[in-house]
């Protein structure tokens, strides 16, 4: 019988009320290893393809602490936790485009909650830590760009929730 499956293989095939949509995400759950890989591969070199032809410059050494305001699926937004660690030769730029996307928004949402201050976009490529996922409120720490469609953060990596002691020497760690 069917119903000894369980919930991974039911409703495949025989059901017939499959829609393209469903089978879609059932999909792309069994991807082995190699093809994540591939996919990861794929997409970093879409990815310096972009950024190759949008003349990415990037424009701070030091990392700038901030926070995430919004993500959506491939982008997120960046709040800096000192604005003035925006280096001032993008600062105009990075207000533009801030007024440019509350202009845009319509049907009575305000931009990222209707955030003052000005934020940083953020591709989903760019975050630099493997496995972090971005959520209101999550401290990061950044570098800051600037290419032909505006001012965006790179190499995200998560920051501190707060001033943590310092950090244990590794030496004292791994059993001598």
């Amino acid at each position: 019988g069917r119903g000894k499956a369980g919930g991974k293989g039911k409703g495949w095939g025989k059901g017939g009320g499959m829609k393209g949509k469903w089978k879609f995400v059932r999909f792309r759950k069994e991807l082995t290893p190699e093809e994540i890989e591939e996919r990861r591969k794929a997409n970093a070199e879409r990815h310096s393809a972009r950024i190759e032809k949008e003349e990415r410059k990037v424009l701070t050494e030091e990392f700038i602490e901030g926070e995430v305001v919004q993500r959506a699926k491939w982008h997120a937004w960046l709040k800096p936790k000192d604005p003035e660690q925006i280096p001032v030769e993008c600062r105009e730029a990075l207000k533009e485009m801030n007024a440019a996307f509350r202009a845009k928004v319509t049907d009575g949402r305000a931009f990222c909650g209707g955030i003052e201050t000005d934020v940083i976009y953020l591709a989903v490529a760019d975050i630099k830590e493997d496995g972090l996922v971005l959520r209101s409120g999550l401290p990061v720490k950044f570098k800051v760009y600037s290419d032909n469609k505006g001012i965006g953060a790179c190499e995200v990596v998560s920051g501190e929730p707060a001033p943590a002691a310092p950090a244990a020497p590794i030496a004292a760690a791994a059993p001598a």
